[in-house]
């Protein structure tokens, strides 16, 4: 069985094999000291370099590693519960990381998670307010009046409470205007 990539004794191996034969005996002692030395560094570089390609990615970083990682994409607002364990922790950030937001299904899905439902109208969309010619046509058919003039604007009809605002809350896009009523 061959010695790990990368530890003291391959590195070793691995600048000896390097050097011309015929420079040196069979037997090297001092090389074989001057050669530790030099591995030793190697070693340890790549020991780090294994160390950071593990702790880089959320799927794989444990400790502050995961802290640090949580704190990068969410600040304050997704932190470690006391005594959470790395696995329970990645998962909530997995989970909050392709969490959908800033879209109509974003905001159905949040009212929906925290027990309440939402309708949004939008009405710089024809799908919301009806068009000549298309599907919904006439006065009140597809949902209300349409306007230009609020673009990236919605209107939410909101029911299930404090919880589901929250939710909905950080399921909006940002840039926005949505204005919220609650039934």
């Amino acid at each position: 069985m061959s010695a790990p990539i990368g530890d003291l004794t391959d590195i070793q191996g691995r600048l000896k094999r390097v050097l011309p034969a015929r420079w040196f005996g069979d037997v090297t002692p001092v090389l074989d000291g001057v050669l530790a030395g030099l591995a030793s560094g190697w070693a340890g570089l790549y020991a780090l370099l294994a160390l950071v390609r593990v702790q880089s990615r959320v799927a794989t970083a444990t400790d502050q590693f995961l802290d640090g990682a949580g704190q990068d994409f969410f600040g304050g607002r997704l932190s470690r519960m006391s005594g959470e364990a790395d696995a329970a922790y990645r998962t909530r950030l997995l989970r909050a990381l392709v969490r959908s937001r800033a879209t109509r299904a974003a905001v159905l899905d949040a009212a929906r998670s925290a027990g309440g439902s939402a309708t949004v109208f939008e009405p710089s969309q024809p799908g919301d307010t009806g068009v000549y010619g298309g599907p919904g046509l006439g006065y009140g058919v597809a949902g209300g009046w349409g306007s230009l003039s609020m673009p990236l604007e919605a209107l939410v009809v909101l029911s299930g409470g404090p919880a589901a605002v929250a939710a909905v809350a950080q399921a909006l896009p940002a840039g926005g205007a949505v204005w919220v009523r609650t039934a």
